[in-house]
């Protein structure tokens, strides 16, 4: 029989400006075992980028601080290591998880 291993933890941002949804996103990458920070703010994403290494980033496609295009165009310019980029575009954290789990090396399960 096959031992299954669980894969490594990842450190995840979830930048968010609904706050249930970002709740929703943290609570399930960290039963999953990951270690999610969460903010509202484009302009504090990018100040955690700059303290932190993340492996993987969840972005609103709307951020209330900071036109998105504006944040990438920053988050090109700073001295952060390479990291897994996911755009929400308004489809609830259910497919966004599916288009994270296997970024993060594991299978994500939704329960209500």
């Amino acid at each position: 029989m096959r031992s299954q291993t669980r894969p490594q933890t990842k450190e995840a941002l979830v930048v968010d400006n609904n706050e249930e949804e970002s709740k929703v996103l943290a609570s399930l990458l960290q039963r999953a075992g990951h270690h999610p920070t969460t903010t509202w703010s484009g302009l504090e994403a990018l100040e955690l980028l700059k303290a932190r290494k993340f492996d993987i980033v969840l972005i609103s496609s709307y951020l209330p601080d900071l036109y998105v295009g504006d944040f990438f165009e920053r988050f090109n310019r700073l001295p952060v290591q390479p990291c897994t980029i996911v755009i929400q575009e308004g489809q609830g954290h259910a497919a966004t998880l599916m288009k994270v789990r296997s970024m993060m090396g594991e299978e994500v399960y939704l329960t209500n």
